[in-house]
């Protein structure tokens, strides 16, 4: 076992120089993903032409800063993770749950959980919910980062109550 842990030591030193090495010549960067896109090209049922009582739905994600790895690598801040949520239920929605989770290896490693409240958001509002000083992960060639809104009281619609992302760390060289 030593010797497998001494190798597995050097395998990972040589694979931080190499990022180190790849960030600082701009060779690197992170791509997203979203499985979204591909539901979203279905064609519109009728629930989705009469709005429900109750609905919430995860809109989008976006990052601060945004995903350049030079500007992850070097903010000492960590990420902030911005996900938008509507009411998209004819009802005033207070206390609703918001949860994030960043994995690795197809989700068996939880690297990072988090969650939030929405004290009342009314509907046809769009609100902004940010997760604040996420870490710099340890380097995995791809994450995955899955948001969801808790279904609130009456709501049958779940489809767009979640958002998974991949995202891929890719060489930009030639």
């Amino acid at each position: 076992m030593g010797q497998d842990s001494g190798w597995l030591h050097l395998k990972r030193l040589a694979l931080i120089a190499g990022l180190v090495v790849l960030s600082l010549t701009g060779c690197i960067r992170v791509e997203v993903v979203d499985h979204q896109e591909k539901s979203d090209a279905k064609t519109t049922s009728p629930s989705q032409i009469t709005p429900n009582k109750h609905d919430v739905a995860i809109l989008a994600v976006d990052f601060e800063p945004q995903l350049d790895y030079k500007q992850i690598v070097n903010n000492p801040e960590g990420v902030t993770l911005l996900v938008a949520v509507e009411n998209t239920g004819l009802s005033t929605e207070t206390d609703v749950s918001i949860e994030a989770q960043l994995s690795a290896d197809d989700g068996r490693t939880i690297i990072v959980e988090r969650s939030a409240k929405i004290a009342s958001i009314a509907p046809g509002e769009t609100q902004v919910v940010r997760f604040t000083q996420i870490p710099r992960p340890p380097y995995r060639p791809a994450y995955q980062l899955s948001v969801r809104a808790i279904a609130v009281s009456g709501e049958t619609n779940l489809t767009n109550n979640s958002r998974i992302y991949d995202l891929l760390i890719t060489s930009t060289s030639n």
